[in-house]
């Protein structure tokens, strides 16, 4: 069936034209694929910025900066590391942004004769190169080490403000007191304060922190209801109040089953996800039966919608606006331990897995959270250790939905022997607002994928400015290709 609707929607649009093309970035930095990345990006008019984030079996975290220019050249290419300092005065990265044009990394300083948890901001130039002193942010009080409290940043959406929230040492029964700074382009203190969310007394947490331009924070962690889990808002605004808001599926036949959150251009929080049929017990790949919205502008309503094609193990990934549409990205996905009899310590740290990716689900909803429609794509992918090549990337292209991905070989080229059974075709399908696919549109030729060995990475993906640039990788280096109309 799901060969037959993507075939159908081919078949719709054979007499469309491509409206999609990409170039190739002339030249590469040196890098080794690592195992489950945490990637974060930025752009702005003349860069983008790619920073994948690793922790190591020792819990060293290692961030590494990509930044290439509007030509898709990379400019920068280096891991940010800092000295870590001494028993009693350690340095720890909080986190690495992009603010206006210029790269922060953020600090914490623990001083144990001080007693005191010190953040700092330090500029990173272009060549990588960590500033040496950095500006004082601000400072929490601890009475030991290891509750020294937690510092988190997040830039607004107009990349002008970055938002810091320091959660202070937690003390039983009492409400966490909640230290905020917001600081403008020039690491310039533009507000601060304290706030604390009144009657909740256990140890606080940032799962997810975003900020709005218009002095929103918005704190996303999970609660569980027996097997299920579901979104917690804890919502502060500047000049107002503190609120804890439970984003629970009121029919209860219907739970949670994952989700992916962003800011609109309102700055209210839009979460949207997949629901599940409540079950005592589930064997097998759990499918969704629907999906669900939530907008932090109405907190005492969550909208569910029945599922058109119910996919197993179905993930969200993302969620895209565009206009008066907002997207959720998903896709099939499995993760599976690789299973060591008599595993040593150091495969017990460092484990592998095997990973099964199949169909893209696209979920479209009008600005108010109504579903529109929903889009499956055909695909099917399996590896092992390392998956950055097989997911799928996204963003706005010609007023478009572009989705980017890797696809089989033999979908678009004869292979009667499977010679190539395991070449990785680059791939865009685009999807309007009103839910019209256009034809898929290989770029084997025009990457050289074949010759050069260069994969699409596109959970490697940077999307803007009516672009999207995804880094292509290899065995020990990166490149870019630019997606555009």
């Amino acid at each position: 069936m799901k060969h037959f609707l993507f075939l159908f929607s081919l078949l719709l649009s054979l007499g469309a034209t491509a409206q999609v093309n990409v170039s190739s970035g002339k030249n590469s930095t040196p890098y080794t694929p690592i195992k489950d990345p945490k990637f974060y990006t930025y752009n702005t008019a003349d860069h983008d910025y790619f920073i994948i984030n690793q922790q190591t079996p020792t819990f060293e975290q290692i961030n590494t900066l990509i930044v290439s220019d509007k030509t898709g050249n990379i400019i920068t290419g280096k891991e940010i590391s800092i000295n870590a300092g001494i028993m009693g005065n350690s340095f720890d990265v909080v986190n690495l942004v992009v603010l206006g044009n210029r790269t922060i990394l953020f600090v914490e300083n623990k001083i144990k004769g001080e007693l005191k948890n010190h953040l700092l901001a330090k500029v990173v130039d272009i060549n990588g190169n960590v500033e040496a002193t950095g500006t004082k942010i601000g400072s929490m009080d601890f009475a030991k080490p290891s509750n020294g409290g937690k510092w988190y940043a997040s830039v607004t959406p107009d990349k002008k403000h970055v938002a810091i929230i320091g959660i202070n040492p937690h003390a039983k029964d009492v409400a966490d007191q909640i230290d905020y700074y917001i600081l403008d382009e020039n690491l310039k203190e533009t507000s601060k304060g304290k706030f604390s969310f009144a009657g909740f007394t256990k140890e606080m947490n940032a799962g997810k922190f975003l900020a709005s331009d218009k002095g929103d924070f918005y704190i996303v962690n999970e609660a569980y209801d027996k097997s299920y889990t579901y979104p917690v808002l804890y919502k502060f605004t500047i000049g107002g109040t503190a609120e804890i808001i439970p984003v629970m599926i009121a029919d209860p036949s219907l739970k949670n089953l994952n989700y992916a959150m962003e800011l609109n251009s309102k700055g209210d929080l839009v979460i949207a996800g997949y629901t599940q049929k409540k079950a005592n017990f589930s064997a097998g790949d759990i499918a969704n039966n629907g999906s669900w919205s939530f907008n932090s502008s109405i907190p005492s309503e969550v909208k569910t919608f029945p599922a058109t094609n119910p996919l197993a193990s179905v993930v969200a990934r993302k969620i895209i606006f565009n206009g008066d549409t907002f997207y959720v990205i998903g896709e099939r996905y499995k993760k599976e331990e690789q299973k060591i009899a008599n595993p040593s310590p150091m495969q017990l740290s460092n484990r592998n897995y095997d990973y099964t990716y199949g169909d893209i689900n696209v979920t479209a909803f009008d600005l108010d959270g109504n579903k529109k429609f929903e889009t499956p794509i055909s695909r099917n992918w399996t590896a092992s250790t390392f998956d950055q090549d097989l997911t799928v990337g996204a963003g706005i292209i010609n007023n478009k939905l572009a989705l980017i991905f890797n696809d089989k070989y033999n979908k678009y080229f004869e292979d009667k022997h499977n010679i190539y059974v395991n070449v990785r075709v680059p791939v865009t399908v685009t999807v309007t607002n009103d839910g019209l696919m256009e034809a898929p549109r290989h770029f084997f030729k025009e990457l050289d994928t074949k010759v050069s060995t260069y994969v699409l990475f596109p959970q490697f993906t940077s999307a803007g400015n009516d672009r999207v640039v995804v880094l292509m990788g290899k065995n020990d280096a990166l490149k870019t290709a630019t997606f555009t109309k």
